[in-house]
């Protein structure tokens, strides 16, 4: 018997052990108290591994986050500037997806089943790093934001051949305004 079940210890009753419960919970804070994490949890790995420490996590630890997710909406133009809610010491990826006019749309519009609707498309055309106003601590470095250009197709006319001939036509020049979004940044796992 170690010297805390000894300490805990108070006879037998009907053939069991029994303890002491007012001072079960002192002896175990004296054993374990000083097992808890004091650092801040580690977000995900590529790989997964077993760990080797001995800290016990503290019930209210929270992971980093490894995304970053903004709504938003075009407002003028074919640009949107994006401010991340977490920096990223590396590049980030980045995924697009054209959102529903509203968030309380619960069925598709006319013109979003028309099968002659073209989709919008995306691509960063600029990186924010350093701090923002969002993110005021992070390095000068760190990827904080982006600008996004954003096209959507125009429908091509039955005779192509004609306007082609006859003038220039951007495929791409359809207006996005009012456009909504959704656009992730995800921390790299080759870094």
């Amino acid at each position: 018997m170690n010297a805390v079940a000894r300490t805990l210890y108070q006879g037998q009753v009907d053939g069991k052990d029994v303890v002491d419960p007012a001072t079960v919970a002192p002896a175990v804070v004296a054993v374990v108290g000083g097992m808890f994490a004091t650092d801040a949890p580690k977000p995900e790995a590529t790989s997964p591994a077993q760990g080797a420490g001995q800290m016990i996590p503290r019930d209210t630890h929270q992971h980093p986050r490894l995304t970053s997710v903004v709504v938003g909406t075009v407002a003028a133009g074919n640009t949107a500037a994006i401010a991340f809610t977490r920096a990223f010491a590396a590049e980030p990826g980045i995924d697009y997806q054209e959102l529903p006019a509203t968030a309380n749309t619960t069925s598709p519009s006319s013109s979003d089943i028309d099968p002659n609707a073209q989709p919008t498309t995306c691509r960063v055309i600029a990186w924010t790093k350093g701090p923002t106003a969002l993110l005021p601590n992070a390095a000068a470095g760190d990827f904080t934001g982006c600008t996004v250009r954003i096209w959507k197709a125009q429908v091509v006319p039955q005779n192509l051949v004609n306007l082609l001939l006859g003038g220039v036509f951007n495929l791409f020049a359809a207006s996005v305004v009012g456009t909504r979004f959704s656009l992730i940044a995800v921390a790299r796992s080759d870094v």
